[in-house]
Order: structure tokens, then sequence, then C-alpha cells
């Protein structure tokens, strides 16, 4: 009898957090849990070429988008830092969450396959309006996304060496020292 009673708290137990995880404004998510999207789809999921080379992402690519553009470290050192909104908190404000690891990752890839690309010495700029049904999900217009060319004997590639959201209405900017809105 006591095991029922126990099968039955905490069946109730798990059936309100399920309910209250699907009330609007409820993270499902963790930034914990985007993190582990975001580096495990840019480990083993990225795929893009650039002018038919291979594009690679990183490790300390991966680590410096999500820890600056994510997370928001240093953003006091620089001018201007724009960030993706996965409902995380930075510096007081909390931003939206229209989006998670897998979708930095997939918007990435986009920028480098669709984009408009300038040519700045050995790197490429990479800019990305989004069709409409991605900026409506997203809350992002405008995409970023910087390739440095490398060489290994003989043999041409790219690196990514920092992507980042431009502008957006879900896209949160620290510029000078303050939040613009």
């Amino acid at each position: 009898m006591r095991s029922r009673i126990k099968y039955i708290v905490a069946l109730f137990l798990g059936l309100m957090v399920l309910s209250i995880s699907q009330l609007p404004g409820a993270r499902a998510a963790s930034l914990s849990t985007d993190y582990g999207q975001f580096t495990y789809a840019a480990t083993y999921y990225f795929d893009a070429t650039f002018y038919g080379h291979d594009v690679y992402f990183p490790d300390w690519a991966q680590e410096h988008v999500w820890d600056r553009h994510v997370l928001g470290y240093e953003m006091d050192h620089k001018e201007k830092t724009t960030f993706y909104p996965m409902g995380q908190y930075i510096d007081g404000r909390e931003l939206p969450e229209t989006m998670d690891g897998y979708d930095i990752v997939y918007l990435i890839e986009e920028t480098i396959e669709y984009g408009n690309v300038y040519f700045d010495g050995s790197k490429a700029v990479i800019t990305y309006y989004l069709p409409y049904y991605q900026y409506s999900d997203y809350g992002i217009s405008e995409m970023k996304v910087v390739l440095e060319k490398e060489y290994y004997s003989g043999y041409v590639y790219y690196e990514v060496v920092t992507a980042y959201p431009i502008s957006g209405p879900d896209v949160a900017v620290y510029e000078n020292h303050h939040w613009v809105d």
C-alpha cells in the first residue's frame, strides 16, 4: 500500500512539473542544455562549404561564440556586442527565448551558404539577411559570420572565427557600456 501511495505522489508531482513547463513563458531547457546542443551540433553536424572548400567550426570558435554572444563574456571590453535571443539573463536584462543551441549552428550554416560575401585579406565576412519565416521565428533579421582561410599541406579550408546576430527585434545590443533599446 505504501509503495502505491509513493507511486501516485510521484506521478502527481511529475504531471504537475510537466504542466508547469508548458505554461507560456516557462523555460523548457536551460542554458547548459542549449550549450550541449550547440557544441554537439557544431562538432558533429556542422556541414558547410565556402566556394568549394570545407569549413570547420573549431572548439575555440565555438567557445568564443557562446561566451561572447550568449553569455556576454568581456562585453564591457568591446565597443559593441550583440546577443542571440535564448532567454538568458545578462547584466540584469532578460532576453527573449526564440532559439536554442541547434538553431545557432543552423543559422551559421545558412549564413555561410546564402550570405553576401566581402573579402578582407585572408578573411571572408559574410552577411545574411534572413527570410521572413526565419526572421519571424528567431527574432533575428541579419546575421554575420567571419571565416578565415587556412592551409594545411597544400589543402585550402576555412575556419569559423566568429558568428553573431546583427539586428532584429529580439537581438539585444550592448554598446559603450549600456544596453541599446
